[in-house]
């Protein structure tokens, strides 16, 4: 398993000014690249690999200082990030999505660079060190790097300043043993109900910064073009967009943490969280970050040895969870109310019960079968333990 450790750097004002200098040079080495390959094919009608670019960087390194001056790669980093966004492109264009051709990148707009591989790069306790950089570049080790292959490693720029993320090898995890089972109805006025009985609020990051955004980009706004006063209310906003993003991004991995604490099974909705997104509720769809949310569940359910399930959403608010008799009712009801067997509680309760009880039985039982063959448990014992009675 893959997974990315985040930490600050802390580079001199010399390193500091490097570290721009490496960056401006992979944005001119990407323009250059993406340049080279929109010449071939208009006026040759060639295609230009990753590959064949990368032949064509070793022999421009051999001619020239300037570019032989940082390490390999770094710039293979670079043109492995065009031919990305190539491969993006083509796949878009293949399902009828709005392609999104490659774009030459401007100074803000090429944030990020990095080394396709941990070669040409040393780190050594709390220090980086590598071709280009003046000393060892110190970074904040807020908790201890595993003692596992580092595959490759990204540094990225933004507003407060710079650091870096190593990708790292992780051995298999033995699944856990347990029969502590939870289904989970995601929400916006709750964010998540549990099939217990228990909540984790919304923390609605945007809403509470919309006031002091809506204020920054007023004034913002109001200031000249190019004038040193617009520079200063732009980084303003980025600030208030990173400190929400920061909270929100908080708050998935505090609730992600817990619920892989607390359950060896966990059972989501196979949600379409694009389609919601483009509906009525597209700004809290948004501002909840389902799809982050399930995405740190998986990886942390994978390293903790927990399973992940997840189950068709249809009808799982509607259905009644006690006796499976259908009750249609509308988004502005709250309560499930059934008429065939009495049962009445909460709707995101009933729901979050209903997505426990397509795991076991219906439609999600092959999730479960796929899931309990691919962690190499047994069905037999899983199965039993995700029936709600």
């Amino acid at each position: 398993m893959m997974l990315t450790f985040c930490y600050r750097l802390l580079p001199s004002k010399r390193q500091h000014e490097a570290l721009e200098h490496m960056l401006e040079a992979q944005r001119q080495l990407y323009n250059a690249a993406l340049e080279e390959r929109i010449d071939a094919f208009r006026k040759a009608g060639i295609r230009r690999t990753y590959f064949d670019q990368c032949k064509a960087l070793t022999a421009w390194r051999r001619s020239d200082p300037e570019g032989a001056a940082l390490p390999a790669n770094l710039q293979r980093w670079t043109l492995k990030r065009l031919d990305e966004a190539y491969k993006g492109f083509f796949r878009r264009l293949r399902v009828g999505g709005k392609p999104g051709f490659p774009r030459y990148r401007g100074q803000g707009r090429f944030d990020t660079f990095g080394f396709a591989a941990f070669c040409g790069i040393q780190l050594e306790r709390d220090r980086i060190l590598f071709k280009g950089m003046p000393g060892t570049l110190r970074l904040h080790l807020h908790r201890p790097l595993p003692d596992c292959a580092i595959r490759c490693c990204v540094f990225r720029r933004d507003v407060k300043g710079w650091k870096v993320g190593f990708v790292v090898e992780l051995p298999d995890v033995v699944p856990r043993r347990g029969t502590r089972v939870v289904g989970i109805d995601l929400g916006i006025s709750t964010f998540a109900t549990l099939s217990d009985g228990d909540l984790i609020p919304s923390l609605r990051a945007a809403r509470r910064a919309a006031r002091r955004l809506r204020v920054a980009q007023r004034a913002l706004e109001r200031k000249s073009q190019g004038s040193r006063g617009r520079s200063k209310a732009r980084v303003r906003v980025a600030r208030i967009h990173a400190a929400t993003a920061r909270a929100r991004a908080n708050h998935l991995h505090q609730a992600s943490a817990r619920l892989v604490r607390g359950y060896n099974v966990i059972v989501v909705e196979k949600l379409n969280v694009e389609a919601l997104a483009r509906s009525v509720l597209a700004k809290d769809v948004r501002d909840a970050s389902w799809a982050k949310f399930i995405s740190m569940l998986r990886y942390k359910a994978e390293c903790a040895g927990s399973r992940l399930i997840e189950v068709d959403p249809y009808y799982t608010s509607q259905e009644c969870s006690c006796c499976g008799a259908r009750v249609s009712k509308q988004l502005s009801e709250r309560l499930h109310k059934c008429g065939e067997c009495g049962l009445v509680l909460d709707r995101d309760l009933n729901a979050s019960r209903n997505i426990l009880n397509r795991a076991g039985v219906g439609p999600g039982l092959l999730n479960v079968a796929d899931l309990g063959m691919r962690a190499g448990g047994n069905l037999d014992e899983l199965q039993p333990s995700l029936a709600v009675r």
